[in-house]
This record gives structure tokens, C-alpha cells and sequence, in this order.
């Protein structure tokens, strides 16, 4: 009979092996889908892969700790007109998301006109050009989405470029958000990409649900990243919302270790406290997406989200990406 201490031996090995292969395929993935050799030069290759096998592993992400400042940020963009810093970057740091904040209507009607009018599309999973997509501008905000829905597009991927001298730049960059963001990330540098995502209530196949990332999965971009999530829609329970398995960026059981996707019955039958991130339009919140999240399949009403992702370390992941002192 095989000793039992082998057989745990065999499994580890079996399990680091896994978590490698895993990385090298997605640094594969990535590489080509981002076109990152064009944007960073052969040695992103190596920088990618350390960072998706190495910072898999949550001691090794974690080593890098949060810097603890105790003062209050005053805010011109949130209604919220005044960030805690010291409690809500701990917040981030113990459960792995953020309180809720709203940004003022001046900002998120800025925002808006940002989206209809962005043409760097992904088109690698739509079969429609330009024109097809983009909201017209005799089309009310229902009026698109309805067409969209007639078309059967599930979801639509656009990168906003912050190198324009844009309000979006100016939000991102401001002192109140790399404020926020350096006490986070515990860094000197933060690159910054900048996305929305439009997601329809629309019948689609699984592999369709695997692409929008409508499956439990978790972010492996940077050595340590904050992401922050802006609604520019209502969304309630059938819209969509953002989930977040709690404290999942400090510990996940060993099957969810491996960088894949996962259902929500295996999430649901393994972890209790599940966060949905429901709101107003201009509901905004940060998480750590090292944790276990998705966004939920929209059932009724379509979804508008922003994608801001600061990341501790130089990768451009689009052209429009920028780097920033903290």
C-alpha cells in the first residue's frame, strides 16, 4: 500500500503542476489577445508568466501589505465629500471590496457621452462592425439597448484612452484617487486601463457565459491591483450586478487556487458570505479582484459598468493605457 504522506506528495505536485500549466496558457492567452510584445516589448512574455504562476499564490500576493494612514480625503467627485482613508483601505484589505460611493450626475452624464461615443471595440467576440454597435444619435439610451437585443449582443467591450486630457483622466488622476490608491497597492507606479462593458439580458450559450465572464474566476494582471467599478446604470438583482466571494483575496480552498472558471453552485456550496453589489447609477466601489467575483448574468434589465483597473507595475495592456507616479 502506497503511504499515505507519497500520495499527498503526488497531489501537491499534481496541483503546482496544474497551477503551472495554467500559467503559462493564460500568459499565452493574454500575450496574443492584447497584442503585449506591441505594447511592452519580448519581455513582458517573462513578466507575465512570473506573475501568473508566482502571484498565484495568496502568500506571496499578500507579503505585500497596505499602507495605514490615518486621515480623511476630501472629495470633489463623490457625494460621499469625504473618503476615510484609513477605514475603508483596511476594509478593502480584511473582506476584499469597498464601502459604495456615488460620483455627482455632472460626472457620470460625462462618463455616458465617454461610452457612446468610444470606437476602440472588441470586436474579437462580436461578428458586427462599428456601426452596428455604437448608440446613434437619435437613439435614446432605452432605443439602444432595445436594438442591441434585436441583434442578440450580449455584451459589448470598449477601452477608453486616458492619454486624451478628459474628464475621466482627470478623476482617475486626481489626488483624492491616487491617494486612495497608493495606500492600497503600497506603490510608487500605478499603470491604468480604463474599459466599460454593456451587457444585455440575452439568451446565450455557455460559451457565450465563459467569454462575458459570467462564471466565478479571479484577476492575476499585476503584482497587486485595485480595481474600481462604476454603475452607470441602475442595477438591482435582475441587471446584472457585480458578485464578490468575501475575504476570497486572503484565502481560497485549494480547487479555486487554479486559475479557471467556476459555477455558482461549486462558489455557492463553498463559501458563505457572497457579496451583490446592487445600486443607483453612479454607485462606484473598489475590490480587490484577486477574490472570487463574476458578473451576474443580466435577467431583465441591460448594465452599464465601467472598468477602471490600477495596477502596480508598468504593463500596458491597451495603447490607451497610462502610467502615473503615486
Amino acid at each position: 500500500m502506497i503511504n499515505s504522506k507519497i500520495i499527498k506528495m503526488i497531489q501537491l505536485l499534481t496541483h503546482y503542476v496544474r497551477r503551472l500549466l495554467d500559467s503559462y496558457r493564460d500568459t499565452i492567452r493574454v500575450i496574443k489577445h492584447f497584442d503585449l510584445i506591441k505594447l511592452n516589448g519580448k519581455l513582458i512574455i517573462l513578466k507575465i508568466l512570473i506573475i501568473r504562476f508566482f502571484y498565484s499564490f495568496s502568500f506571496i500576493r499578500n507579503f505585500k501589505k497596505i499602507s495605514y494612514k490615518s486621515e480623511k480625503l476630501k472629495s470633489k467627485f463623490f457625494l460621499e465629500k469625504e473618503i476615510n482613508l484609513f477605514k475603508d483601505i483596511k476594509q478593502i484589505d480584511e473582506i476584499g471590496y469597498s464601502k459604495t460611493y456615488t460620483i455627482n450626475e455632472s460626472l457620470k452624464k460625462e462618463f455616458l457621452k465617454m461610452v457612446f461615443s468610444c470606437k476602440d471595440l472588441d470586436f474579437k467576440k462580436l461578428n458586427l462592425d462599428a456601426s452596428e454597435i455604437m448608440k446613434k444619435n437619435n437613439e435614446d439610451i432605452n432605443q439602444y439597448f432595445s436594438r442591441l437585443k434585436q441583434k442578440k449582443v450580449s455584451k459589448v467591450i470598449g477601452y477608453l484612452d486616458l492619454k486624451k486630457d478628459t474628464i475621466l483622466r482627470d478623476f482617475l488622476t486626481s489626488n483624492e484617487m491616487l491617494t486612495f490608491v497608493k495606500n492600497y497597492l503600497n506603490s510608487d507606479i500605478a499603470s491604468i486601463t480604463a474599459s466599460f462593458f454593456i451587457s444585455n439580458p440575452v439568451t446565450i450559450g455557455e460559451k457565450d457565459k465563459y467569454s462575458n465572464a459570467q462564471y466565478f474566476h479571479w484577476d492575476n494582471d499585476f503584482k497587486k491591483f485595485l480595481k474600481l467599478y462604476i454603475y452607470l446604470t441602475d442595477v438591482d438583482h435582475e441587471s446584472g450586478p457585480h458578485l464578490y466571494v468575501e475575504k476570497s483575496h486572503k484565502f481560497k480552498k485549494k480547487e479555486h487556487r487554479l486559475c479557471r472558471l467556476f459555477s455558482d453552485s461549486n462558489i455557492y456550496q463553498n463559501y458563505d458570505n457572497i457579496k451583490e453589489f446592487n445600486g443607483k447609477a453612479g454607485s462606484s466601489f473598489f475590490v480587490d479582484s484577486y477574490g472570487l467575483h463574476k458578473g451576474k448574468e443580466p435577467k431583465k434589465n441591460s448594465r452599464i459598468l465601467l472598468n477602471i483597473h490600477f495596477g502596480s507595475d508598468k504593463i500596458f495592456y491597451t495603447p490607451n493605457d497610462i502610467i502615473v507616479k503615486l
